[in-house]
């Protein structure tokens, strides 16, 4: 299985959306926290902006979106 990295924010219901995806799919996956000095580093080094952003692999998804998660996860 493909290495998922979930960066997400406290506050962010997508985030929570995604988690609970994940969680439920029983998908292992690092969650990073843009909210600690190395969560702000590694985020800022995507091109992000805003949250939740899902790295699958090689694959960089910024937002959630079920179906783009099951394609990348592929």
């Amino acid at each position: 299985m493909k290495k998922v990295t979930l960066y997400t924010s406290k506050s962010c219901a997508h985030c929570q959306a995604a988690k609970q995806f994940f969680d439920t799919k029983k998908i292992a996956y690092r969650l990073c926290d843009i909210g600690t000095p190395r969560g702000r580093k590694e985020h800022a080094a995507l091109g992000a902006r805003g949250v939740p952003v899902i790295k699958i692999g090689d694959r960089v998804l910024h937002g959630f979106s079920v179906k783009a998660v099951e394609q990348a996860l592929k």
